[in-house]
């Protein structure tokens, strides 16, 4: 490990300072193996990683590093070999409904509209308040005047809004988002990541985004941590200190880019 990496972890799991946010999300000393053939597969290892209240982080690496598997160990959906997660300082043992995922494919019912697919974590609400809480977050995600359309008539953009607005409907208080714009065109990603963006800024909540995608990581993210190939460990922790929207072609961007690169190894000229 990196001596500025062996910094970046101290600095994170210092805890909070006053005026800071509290830390939210803890992993500590998280390893996992799957079994392949009566045979450990180590996928992740040692990972120590503090996300604090409200914060935007991406976990960025290669396919099959092991990103996806901590999303899950973090959503309660998977456990953990050795080491823990908590939440507000409680341990994850499951999955919770105060914390919710929004993944690459979509989600969302096709037999339902618009309305009645983000009133699907508020049933339990009288039919007054569950008005009170859709309406403004249909809007929220730029769907109004959709509101009675079915996921036939709608882009694969308007889709994933749907799944994120059925997300934010039950005010969690962390979302997790294993690469949520994988499958759409380069055009209708560069505007989501504009949108989750705006919308997080709008909500505060606490979000971790898993992507293999640098200029995602840098464009939406406030730090990316970055993990090696199996079994994934965290080759480095930075902070993006870049106002929003981010210019592309400003240096700190290219410098953010380029340690990313050499980070994890990959050649970026052609």
């Amino acid at each position: 490990m990196s001596d500025e990496v062996a910094q970046a972890r101290a600095n994170e799991n210092a805890g909070s300072t006053p005026g800071e946010a509290r830390p939210k999300v803890v992993f500590e000393g998280v390893d996992k193996d799957f079994d392949q053939g009566g045979q450990p597969l180590p996928v992740l290892r040692g990972v120590d990683l503090t996300v604090k209240e409200g914060e935007f982080v991406c976990l960025l690496g290669p396919s099959g590093c092991g990103k996806s598997t901590l999303l899950n160990i973090a959503g309660g959906f998977e456990s953990p070999t050795a080491g823990r997660v908590t939440i507000d300082g409680d341990p994850v043992n499951g999955p919770d409904a105060r914390r919710v995922f929004v993944f690459q494919e979509y989600g969302i019912f096709p037999w339902a509209s618009v309305w009645d697919n983000v009133a699907l974590g508020l049933r339990h609400l009288g039919k007054a308040e569950q008005a009170a809480i859709i309406q403004p977050t249909i809007d929220m995600v730029g769907l109004q005047g959709f509101e009675r359309s079915y996921p036939m008539e709608l882009s694969g953009g308007m889709k994933q809004r749907v799944e994120v607005a059925r997300a934010l409907a039950v005010s969690p208080d962390v979302i997790y988002m294993d690469e949520p714009f994988g499958a759409l065109d380069s055009l209708t990603r560069l505007q989501m990541r504009a949108e989750i963006v705006r919308i997080w800024q709008e909500s505060q909540t606490t979000i971790l985004f898993v992507t293999h995608d640098v200029d995602e990581s840098i464009q939406i993210a406030e730090r990316i941590v970055v993990l090696s190939a199996r079994p994934g460990e965290i080759s480095d922790i930075i902070t993006v200190d870049l106002d929003h929207p981010r210019d592309l072609g400003s240096p700190e961007y290219g410098r953010i880019k380029n340690r990313l690169f050499e980070t994890l190894g990959v050649s970026h000229s052609i």
